[in-house]
């Protein structure tokens, strides 16, 4: 079975990603001192889902954070992948670590549902099977994501494969979107960057922070509002009765026009139906809601994981 088969039969692309290498003999340290999750958990077999908050605990980017070769990766929306090198660079001093783009070395790609049997005969026992476990074999890196569906992230080396790469026929992004709005996993782009922190997006449901940890930036914040306060926001499913897509930051209101909450990722659903992560005040979320402008009706759908809002 050549890799060209495997590559050719990958269901779903996720190019709307950027990819940052960090490596050097301070690379762990560094992470450990600037994200949300405990880094040393990450490994050559087990990846998470993390983010880099600002100094008030507003989540900049998220990332999936995997482990390659001795290297660390952080998975992020591309249009925040110049920002955050940029920003995170100034964090470096004179700490022994190295930050790149590395995006255009990979081909970054996902498969959902049934996994490819390709790819089970490629890795054989290899193929991860529990949730937030990574494999690299064969010049490729592959997460096992947490979700209720069979859902696989893969890094494929560029240098490698580039080949066949011009083989490649991916799906709309759309359908990997809608995935991760199932399974209540945000997406921070450059529009929502700084806006919220994590209790509003739901991260401690996904096991995105771990209150354990040393400090990181905003941690003071993000820590005090779960162990003596509570929020007034935090993210819900959504069902919206329209044909045209809302942009992140497009505002809820309840039937009185009093503000609801704000839309953060957007996808079309298999009945062509739109649905929505949205970062709601709880008070309203429960009354009837619509889309600013547009009049158009919505309705709270279920997510995978309970948050308590008492």
């Amino acid at each position: 079975m050549s890799s060209e088969t495997l590559l050719s039969n990958l269901s779903q692309s996720a190019s709307n990603f950027g990819l940052i290498k960090v490596h050097g003999e301070d690379a762990e340290s560094f992470l450990q001192n600037q994200l949300t999750n405990e880094v040393s958990n990450v490994t050559e077999t087990s990846h998470q889902i993390t983010a880099w908050c600002s100094p008030k605990g507003r989540i900049i980017a998220t990332f999936r954070l995997f482990k390659r070769d001795g290297a660390f990766y952080l998975s992020l929306s591309e249009d925040l992948l110049e920002h955050v090198l940029k920003k995170l660079s100034m964090y470096v001093m004179m700490s022994k670590v190295t930050l790149e783009d590395v995006t255009e070395s990979f081909v970054h790609l996902g498969v959902s549902g049934v996994i490819n049997q390709d790819l089970t005969n490629l890795l054989g026992d290899d193929l991860p099977s529990e949730a937030d476990s990574t494999t690299t074999i064969n010049g490729l890196t592959v997460l096992k994501l947490a979700d209720t569906v069979s859902r696989y992230e893969i890094f494929a080396d560029a240098e490698s494969s580039k080949v066949l790469i011009k083989s490649i026929t991916a799906a709309p992004d759309n359908h990997w979107q809608y995935l991760n709005i199932v399974a209540g996993i945000p997406n921070i782009d450059q529009a929502s960057s700084e806006a919220w922190i994590p209790q509003m997006v739901n991260f401690i449901q996904v096991n995105g922070v771990d209150f354990k940890k040393g400090c990181y930036p905003g941690q003071e914040i993000v820590a005090r509002l779960n162990y003596l306060g509570k929020t007034k926001r935090r993210m819900y499913r959504l069902l919206i009765d329209t044909d045209q897509l809302p942009a992140v930051n497009d505002s809820i209101t309840s039937a009185n026009d009093k503000a609801a909450g704000k839309i953060l990722n957007t996808a079309i659903n298999q009945d062509g139906k739109i649905e929505a992560l949205a970062v709601m005040k709880i008070a309203e979320a429960e009354t009837e809601l619509k889309l600013m402008g547009n009049e158009a009706p919505i309705t709270l759908l279920d997510l995978p994981y309970t948050v308590d809002d008492s």
